[in-house]
């Protein structure tokens, strides 16, 4: 099934019938699949990598803190991480996100892979540093709740996907690194909102936390405003009522 247990039925020598099973209801829109010539690595119980085997490797290294992710994400929310695997895709560079959060499988893109290699003597490969852009990968795990249980009505909500996704991407990466990152995290963003807010000009609906998409093309109205003005009206909820409190609120939501 969709959790890694698929039922492989081969019907006769030249064709193969494969079937899954998703146990937890979605949206049409986190229905993906892939196809191609993949390989896979252990990076934890309930992770692997898969892609292409020019690059496997290399996306296995950048992405072992995976299950670190999961775990603090299920502490801040308070619940436990019910999708069953939860897997990644390394695709082509054609790939044109950062990260799509299909459930049990998330699709990333190779710009996320930052490590250099280095060829040793008796010609492994090891890899070094990297792993500059993996809050990415905190922020599709963050999916994982906020958006893939609970998901905007229709697009003209989806600050209410992106903007509780972000809040939780940094209270993960926070635990990683320290209380500081939560709030550095915060001050770019807020660099990328004003930049979003200038490309549109202030007064335009796109820049409002519920745009009207009312004949209008979602994917022109994409940009930082969802994710970091829903951000940060989340934020400014939490300062106004107490951390604690909103992460109950959070928790329950």
């Amino acid at each position: 099934d969709i959790e890694g247990n698929n039922d492989n039925d081969k019907d006769n020598d030249n064709e193969n019938v494969f079937k899954w099973h998703q146990k937890v209801p979605i949206p049409s829109y986190l229905i993906a699949l892939v196809v191609g010539s993949l390989q896979s690595r252990e990076v934890g119980p309930r992770t692997r990598v898969w892609s292409e085997a020019s690059v496997v490797d290399q996306a296995a290294y950048e992405f072992h803190q995976t299950e670190e992710f999961i775990q603090h994400a299920e502490a801040i929310m308070d619940q436990e991480y019910v999708w069953g695997r939860y897997d990644l895709v390394c695709l082509p560079p054609s790939f044109p996100y950062g990260g799509m959060e299909n459930p049990c499988l998330t699709f990333v893109t190779p710009t996320l892979l930052t490590a250099q290699a280095k060829t040793l003597q008796d010609g492994t490969v090891q890899f070094e540093k990297g792993r500059e852009l993996v809050s990415v990968i905190a922020h599709e795990i963050a999916h994982s709740w906020t958006g893939n249980l609970i998901t905007n009505h229709t697009w003209e909500h989806f600050w209410l996907n992106e903007g509780w996704t972000v809040w939780l991407e940094r209270k993960i990466m926070a635990r990683v690194h320290s209380p500081e990152y939560f709030d550095f995290d915060a001050i770019t963003g807020w660099n990328a909102l004003k930049d979003s807010v200038d490309e549109y000009g202030k007064d335009h609906h796109f820049t409002c936390l519920k745009p009207c998409l009312d004949r209008v093309d979602p994917d022109d109205s994409f940009s930082s405003v969802p994710y970091e003005k829903g951000f940060n009206f989340l934020y400014y909820l939490s300062r106004v009522i107490g951390e604690g409190p909103f992460e109950t609120f959070a928790q329950a939501y």
